[in-house]
């Protein structure tokens, strides 16, 4: 070996040593994840909150159905602190990975009769940013339409109204596998967007609302036909298409 080798080596031993800096966070946001027991999505749900853990910081919780059914060890592998208390007043935003069914009609009739419901509606009524995975709630997503094929029409309606209701409400609805970007958005922005308008076309088509955010409202120019195709792709991803005057 030579010195110029044994030099580099002896550097690269120390460089082993020598404790690593700590990845910077990209914002100061201060997030809550409350997992609800529902298992459409949270694998994708997982990945999304892997990818945004560097990037604020995330705190987590989960209900009692969630202890029973979840992986416990995927949600620990995300590296996310448990929380203890000021569940509301410490954090600017709140995640539902895993919105179920359940949970959603809860929170859309006014029924706070459980931990995660109180802190769901309270989030809601003190105006902070709310984003949630609709896999497990939405009767138009792959997971859904698979587990229940024969799910009568007036379910799906009855489902498709509450989240509908919930988005009302100013919360932000994503699919589990885009949560981040969703989060994301809503941190570098936490006041909802005013609606964009769809581009001056004669026929909005499913290409046209394939451009449109998820989860966005946008008005229609005045006497816009849509095919039937686009309002289908805009019901699945949660796109409100309002008719312009």
């Amino acid at each position: 070996m030579t010195e110029a080798q044994l030099r580099d080596l002896i550097r690269e031993v120390i460089a082993g040593l020598l404790p690593r800096p700590a990845a910077s966070r990209t914002s100061s946001t201060n997030a809550l994840v409350l997992f609800t027991g529902a298992l459409l999505g949270f694998e994708e749900a997982c990945a999304s909150l892997t990818r945004l853990n560097p990037q604020l910081s995330l705190d987590w919780i989960q209900t009692p159905s969630a202890a029973r059914i979840l992986d416990q060890d995927a949600i620990a592998a995300i590296g996310m602190t448990p929380a203890d208390k000021s569940l509301v007043a410490s954090h600017d935003l709140l995640v539902v990975p895993t919105l179920s069914v359940n949970m959603v009609a809860k929170v859309v009739h006014g029924v706070g009769d459980c931990l995660a419901s109180n802190v769901i509606a309270e989030f809601i009524m003190s105006g902070k940013p709310v984003v949630v995975a609709t896999n497990a709630a939405c009767p138009d997503s792959e997971g859904k339409r698979s587990w229940f094929p024969h799910m009568p029409s007036g379910y799906q309606a009855m489902l498709r109204k509450n989240l509908a209701t919930l988005r009302s409400f100013g919360v932000q609805l994503a699919h589990a596998s885009r949560l981040d970007l969703a989060v994301l958005r809503r941190a570098s922005a936490p006041e909802a967007p005013a609606a964009p308008t769809l581009p001056a076309e004669r026929v909005v088509t499913e290409a046209t609302v394939a451009a449109v955010p998820d989860g966005a409202v946008v008005r229609l120019q005045p006497r816009a036909i849509v095919t039937d195709l686009a309002r289908e792709a805009a019901a699945k991803r949660h796109i409100t298409l309002q008719e312009g005057a």
